[in-house]
């Protein structure tokens, strides 16, 4: 069971999960105005160099961590839960928790979020009535939700494993030269990984590609609760790897140019035997683990107390992470003739994207009946 004072000690990760959440609003918002990945509703490719470069490299950035420290946060959470609840109750509210959203989401939202792209593209040509009692089923998807997909296949792993084996070992926080050597030896892996599924390849609806990190932040966090991790890391130690992952970014656009990528040889960065695949495998775990160890510094020694705002932003990150589709798709269509820079654009809508978007999940979570689930 955790305390008051486990409470209170904790409320760093739970403003880490808010800023995290803030950052795929953003991450999502930049794909829509032309940085690289995969989007709903895509209007533009940018013209302007400085703004492909700040997309590329911000994006970059982001999905070498962002994902893998939120299954770091959730497995933290999850031996607590399991020990607090017991194992029955504990799958009850897994199900409800993770299981109803999944599925709201595969054969409800996500055809509802087609439908208002086709719309907002002109393609459609039924109502949404109509759309939605004939044409959904052509348009389900997990879409962001693969995440709680792979959540709840992560979590039935560990229950699985705790039920079988009894598995409660807890090991020590790892030094400098384990954590180098799992950096090389995650590394290698997903090389390896990518050489028969390389980035783009879905699974299921599941970018396989980026789950050696995800695992392994998964078990580290699941670690983090056993070992008390979060109180044996300083932040010297964070302080190194950090600098390590910023030299790595600022070498990203090199990177990029020396291995081709404006000369049309971007595909060999997503895969396959070539040295662009092999030193982008090498660089996104150097970032992850730089990174998520400074934010775990950080928020702990800045941000480790809730405010009214913070308090309520907490509670609302789960809807808000199912509900933001809806309202990057929504802006985008309403931004997308601006005669600005897709930069400024996005330093102009992302705020209100946020601030909208956590609001209406402020508002959705209190109907009744939804409070337990989202």
């Amino acid at each position: 069971m955790i305390t008051g004072k486990d409470n209170k000690r904790l409320c760093y990760l739970d403003n880490l999960r808010i800023f995290l959440m803030m950052l795929v609003i953003c991450h999502h918002q930049a794909i829509a105005f032309g940085a690289p990945g995969g989007w709903y509703y895509i209007v533009r490719e940018s013209a302007d160099m400085l703004s492909t470069v700040a997309l590329v490299i911000f994006v970059g950035v982001n999905q070498a961590f962002f994902m893998s420290l939120l299954f770091f946060i959730a497995a933290y959470f999850t031996p607590i839960s399991l020990d607090g609840k017991g194992t029955r109750r504990f799958i009850r509210d897994r199900l409800i928790r993770l299981g109803i959203p999944l599925l709201v989401f595969f054969f409800l939202l996500n055809p509802a979020i087609m439908y208002l792209t086709a719309y907002f593209r002109r393609e459609i040509q039924v109502g949404f009535p109509a759309f939605m009692l004939y044409h959904s089923l052509q348009y389900t998807g997990w879409g962001p939700l693969w995440f709680v997909l792979t959540l709840l296949i992560f979590t039935s792993v560990y229950l699985l494993a705790v039920c079988v084996h009894h598995a409660n070992t807890a090991l020590t926080w790892p030094g400098n030269m384990k954590v180098l050597a799992f950096v090389l030896g995650i590394g290698l892996f997903t090389f390896l990984l990518r050489i028969i599924n390389p980035l783009g390849n879905n699974l299921f609806g599941l970018q396989v590609a980026y789950f050696p990190l995800y695992i392994a932040f998964f078990i580290f966090g699941i670690q983090a609760h056993r070992g008390s991790w979060l109180s044996s890391l300083h932040g010297r130690q964070a302080t190194l790897w950090f600098r390590i992952a910023l030299v790595l970014i600022v070498l990203l656009p090199v990177i990029l140019v020396v291995g081709g990528a404006l000369r049309g040889q971007a595909y060999a960065f997503r895969g396959g035997l070539t040295a662009q695949s092999l030193v982008y495998s090498l660089w996104e775990p150097f970032l992850c683990v730089g990174i998520s160890m400074k934010l775990l510094v950080l928020f702990r020694h800045r941000f480790n107390k809730h405010s009214t705002v913070t308090s309520h932003l907490s509670k609302s990150t789960y809807t808000a992470y199912i509900i933001h589709p809806f309202f990057v798709v929504t802006a985008t269509y309403f931004a997308r003739n601006w005669p600005l820079p897709p930069l400024i654009i996005l330093l102009i809508l992302c705020p209100v994207v946020i601030v909208v978007c956590f609001a209406a999940a402020n508002v959705l979570r209190q109907l009744p009946g939804l409070k337990r689930v989202v």
